[in-house]
């Protein structure tokens, strides 16, 4: 597979950061013009990596943040302009809603049950389902079925009550972690009761427009892939940011389109406990207990999962992951921001171990 065409050169961070930088890795007696900088470091490390490697088509842009300040911004077939679909990323953005109608008054909080959050659908829960916490879904603790009939796209006139139709079937089960893109739906539709509004819509009020997130992306340019991944394209141009089932609420684990400096965002705002330049867009109390070990996990090595985040307690790390490939990665040791961005093709995408490993070894060129 031929290498991808690069439209971007990477960014240097300021020179007392390098300074810091040339001091750890080559020593502080080499002379100035032979230190290298942060970003010459991720760079090389970033090069070396690609080319010893088959690159995945899907590959489309890698950015490296460290204290607020571009490192690297790298974009493969693409411009900084080009939006994609994020997948499961929009999982970790769904509970965020949930964190900020919880902050708002608008959700009693994690102990609340689907019984008292989903009035609606009572007639689709039993007594057991219930009883689910809002803690347990956010967790992917809930049990929840993850089966393609359950919901068939453009048959199933209502989604929400198919999954909870399905739940109750499924028989108690609760506590141990099972991931589920149809759980997370759950908590759209939390979103949508509690707050009388779509998720986009209460996205755009309380997220996306403090953190200068444009919900509708321009169309992606057709930089050198065939006329099948064109037509893909095209499709995905008319496409809504992110659509929504047949009530109106918006798909909780996947379809949300945003661009990679839009998932850059969405990690700093995390890295920064939820403040996002002077403006509390999130609760602090909120970041906490979503990026903290709530479930363990067999997935991802070390990994454990909080709420719809996965949690590396041990390098002080968290990410928002896709299967296909698109991270956020966020250290607070290095105080730090990866993010790597993949479009959907279908197979060939880039495996999320993978990704995951990329972005934790290019964090480690920076200094502490």
């Amino acid at each position: 597979m031929a290498r991808l065409t690069r439209h971007a050169v990477p960014r240097l961070v300021d020179a007392c950061v390098a300074v810091v930088c040339v001091c750890a890795v080559v020593g502080c007696t080499a002379p100035p013009s032979a230190r290298p900088s942060p970003a010459e470091l991720v760079q090389a490390d970033l090069d070396g990596r690609l080319s010893a490697v088959e690159v995945p088509e899907s590959l489309r842009a890698v950015l490296i943040d460290q204290h607020g300040t571009p490192v690297l911004a790298q974009y493969f077939s693409s411009t900084p302009e080009d939006a994609w679909d994020v997948q499961s990323v929009t999982k970790s953005v769904t509970s965020t809603l949930v964190g900020i109608a919880i902050d708002r008054g608008l959700v009693p909080g994690v102990d609340a049950t689907l019984g008292e959050l989903l009035p609606d659908y009572s007639a689709y829960l039993n007594a057991d389902t219930a009883r689910i916490r809002l803690s347990a879904v956010l967790t992917d603790t809930a049990n929840f079925v993850d089966d393609p009939a359950v919901i068939a796209r453009g048959v199933t006139t209502d989604w929400v009550a198919a999954i909870l139709e399905a739940r109750a079937a499924e028989g108690r089960g609760m506590g141990s972690f099972r991931p589920s893109s149809h759980g997370a739906h759950i908590l759209a539709a939390v979103v949508a009761e509690a707050t009388g509004m779509s998720p986009l819509a209460f996205a755009r009020e309380t997220l996306f427009e403090p953190l200068e997130i444009d919900s509708v992306p321009a169309p992606t340019e057709r930089l050198g892939v065939d006329a099948a991944t064109i037509s893909r394209r095209d499709q995905a141009a008319e496409a809504p940011a992110w659509p929504a089932d047949p009530q109106g609420i918006n798909v909780g684990n996947d379809q949300l389109r945003l661009r990679p400096a839009e998932l850059m965002h969405l990690g700093q705002l995390f890295l920064d406990d939820g403040d996002w330049r002077g403006l509390d867009v999130v609760s602090t109390s909120w970041v906490e207990a979503a990026t903290s070990s709530q479930a363990r996990t067999t997935m991802y090595g070390s990994m454990s999962f909080g709420y719809q985040w996965w949690v590396d307690a041990a390098r002080g790390q968290f990410a928002a992951l896709d299967d296909g490939g698109t991270v956020i990665l966020v250290d607070r040791r290095k105080d730090a921001v990866a993010v790597i961005a993949t479009e959907a093709l279908g197979s060939s995408g880039l495996p999320s171990a993978q990704a995951l490993a990329l972005a934790q070894t290019l964090l480690e060129d920076l200094p502490g």
